[in-house]
């Protein structure tokens, strides 16, 4: 339920994905903060949104979430197309911040929502299995 209510808060950037007429690829995470890494947490994350922000252009959106007992982080991540999430996924497996990630966060859920092509998953194979299509929907924009 609360993934839903997080993706009606993100409809805009999935309407303007949808202007381009483009496939995005949408990134769900949920993620718990390991034992003795909620201290430099949010300083960590400023790092990682910055870098990202610099370094990929093709990333839509890259948002995290924090519960108030700094224990849980969401995180949501918007590609173009396959090929800027396949660039993303290549760019964090040869980032230095790679094992302080898989450090600092215990990944409970990733979803990646989306036609991911073959490639992609291959590529996602060490993080998730867990790839789902659109079945159907809509998106009501404002004209």
């Amino acid at each position: 339920m609360k993934n839903f209510f997080i993706l009606v808060l993100l409809m805009p950037i999935f309407s303007e994905a949808m202007h381009h007429k483009s496939e995005p690829i949408i990134f769900y995470l949920d993620m718990e903060v390991a034992e003795g890494k909620g201290d430099s947490l949010e300083g960590f994350i400023s790092y990682l949104s910055k870098t990202v922000k610099e370094t990929e252009p093709d990333t839509m959106y890259y948002k995290y979430w924090i519960s108030p007992d700094k224990k849980k982080v969401s995180l949501m991540e918007v590609y173009q197309t396959n090929e800027a999430a396949l660039f993303h996924m290549n760019a964090f497996d040869k980032a230095a911040h790679r094992d302080k990630f898989l450090e600092t966060f215990v990944i409970t859920n990733f979803q990646v929502l989306g036609n991911t092509n073959e490639e992609l998953k291959a590529a996602m194979a060490f993080v998730t299995t867990d790839h789902r299509s659109l079945v159907d929907g809509f998106n009501r924009s404002k004209k």
